[in-house]
């Protein structure tokens, strides 16, 4: 199973709240955030004119993503907590359907992971174990 948070997103054009799928195995420097295009085109407008494509290794082989120019804020939002703000790379896929955040983008966040099988976590200051979100398509 995978573990799920519910992110705030804010870009040039806009914020988003969104489920994102944590993933350690999405492993880059520095944090980023993939976004499935109708998620980037609310926050980044057209993000296709200063964007550079780019191949990745993905787990089925070499993909193309874009590489946004513009950056993102992003921080974990729950019903009773506000995790801390971070920026955040943003890459653009037309075929992924959720919101993945990379390895250090899940540490920037303050996040740690408790159990995959029943998808908990908890903020990494806190104590208190937190459910996954349902996953959310875009």
């Amino acid at each position: 199973m995978a573990v799920r948070v519910r992110l705030r997103l804010s870009g040039s054009e806009g914020e988003v709240v969104s489920s994102a799928v944590l993933t350690g195995g999405f492993e880059i420097p520095g944090p980023h955030v993939l976004l499935p295009a109708p998620c980037a085109e609310r926050l980044l407008g057209d993000y296709k004119a200063s964007g550079r494509m780019q191949t990745m290794e993905a787990a089925g082989g070499h993909v193309e993503l874009l590489f946004a120019q513009e950056s993102l804020t992003v921080r974990v939002h729950t019903d009773d907590h506000e995790g801390r703000e971070v920026r955040f790379h943003a890459i653009v896929s037309e075929q992924d359907p959720e919101v993945l955040v990379s390895d250090s983008g899940i540490d920037a966040l303050g996040v740690r992971i408790e159990s995959f099988v029943p998808g908990q976590w908890r903020y990494a200051e806190e104590t208190l174990i937190r459910d996954s979100e349902p996953p959310q398509h875009w």
